[in-house]
């Protein structure tokens, strides 16, 4: 701690005697106390005075400060979506990411003023407004201390009112800014209150930081149009929104009466599928009885048709026996032909021998001989036989 408050107290020591040589050499300077540069304007041989040591590195920090000014221009863009990340720089926002980064960029430039305004000057002015001190050395002085702590915050109160317009406005509105901060900083450096050397740099830088700030004002423009377009669609949305909420309210009852009348069709089909599962059930049953009754009859008729047979082989059997019948009956027949013909024949020789003197036998003895069989006794005895 104590080697802090000594290190704070020699930096002291330092800008309070740097203080004091500037102050007498504004003391002791003649009519024009501040040594001037030949213009305003844009001096390249000005380079030539950056101090050898940390040459580079402002001019490495100032290209590469102008980078994102030139890959965030709308014409330029497009071509960079391949190495641009969009997740961080989207490119519909590039615009509105350039304008904010040329606002940090113009703050920044009038910080520089506060802290040159605080690095020396300001001491140089306190004594510079002693009683002693001429007019010349009063007005460098006003000029080096509160003029420019004043001038210091102006960027950044621009920058502020800048990002607060719309975007093409924003996008001019920081260009030139730029180039108006440009202007103050030319007018320092004649005064010798800023490196001289700088002054090179800084027309490039800014030149290039105006010119890529308003190559996107076209393309914002365009978007800001289309920003209205979509607002003025969205006006009238929100004007037709009651009628809209009422026609959506009533197709929300539209809606529900349908949702209501499909639930109850719903309930019909369900009733009417389940009559008609009951249906298929006694159908199934119905079909079943059948089956089986079909094969009740088709078992009655092979049964029948068996029975059938069986009479018809009983009927062809009894035609058999019939015929048979007939056949003996027929050769009965005829042996009691043949026996009554030799019955007739044996009547007419005993008739003969009765004539001729048999009269020892009786008659009715012959006549019982030769009295023929009935038919009766010869179809008893083919159906015994």
């Amino acid at each position: 701690m104590s080697s802090l408050v000594q290190a704070l107290r020699r930096a002291s020591a330092r800008l309070s005697r740097g203080a004091r040589r500037c102050s007498s050499t504004a003391a002791e300077a003649p009519s024009h106390p501040v040594v001037r540069s030949d213009s305003h304007g844009f001096h390249p041989e000005h380079i030539n005075e950056i101090p050898a040591g940390f040459a580079h590195a402002p001019l490495v920090l100032g290209v590469a400060g102008a980078i994102p000014f030139v890959a965030l221009a709308a014409p330029v863009r497009p071509l960079l979506d391949d190495y641009v990340p969009s997740a961080l720089f989207p490119a519909a926002r590039s615009a509105e990411y350039q304008a904010k980064y040329g606002a940090a960029i113009l703050s920044f430039l009038g910080g520089m003023h506060w802290g040159w305004a605080s690095g020396g000057f300001a001491g140089a002015g306190a004594d510079a407004f002693a009683k002693t001190a001429s007019e010349p050395a009063r007005r460098a002085a006003l000029l080096a201390g509160p003029a420019r702590f004043a001038y210091g915050v102006v960027p950044s109160l621009v920058a502020w009112a800048a990002l607060a317009m719309p975007l093409p406005q924003q996008l001019a509105a920081v260009s030139l800014s730029l180039v108006a901060a440009l202007g103050a900083d030319a007018a320092f450096a004649s005064e010798r209150m800023m490196p001289r050397w700088l002054m090179p740099l800084r027309f490039g830088l800014t030149g290039t930081a105006a010119v890529c700030l308003l190559a996107s004002v076209p393309a914002a423009i365009e978007a800001q149009r289309e920003e209205l377009k979509r607002e003025a669609e969205n006006r009238e949305l929100r004007r037709r929104a009651p009628k809209t909420r009422e026609a959506l309210a009533t197709r929300e009852r539209s809606l529900a009466a349908a949702e209501q009348a499909a639930a109850k069709a719903r309930e019909e089909i369900a009733a009417l599928e389940a009559e008609l599962d009951k249906a298929d059930r006694r159908a199934e049953g119905a079909e079943a009885e059948l089956r089986m009754t079909q094969g009740a009859r088709e078992a009655e008729a092979a049964a029948a048709e068996a029975r059938r047979e069986i009479v018809a082989a009983e009927a062809a059997a009894a035609r058999a026996q019939l015929a048979a019948a007939e056949t003996r009956v027929a050769n009965l027949e005829a042996e009691a032909e043949a026996k009554r013909a030799t019955e007739e024949a044996a009547r007419a020789v005993a008739a003969g021998k009765t004539k001729t003197g048999g009269a020892g036998e009786s008659p009715k003895e012959g006549a019982a001989e030769a009295t023929p069989p009935t038919d009766a006794s010869l179809r008893h005895r083919a159906r015994g036989g």
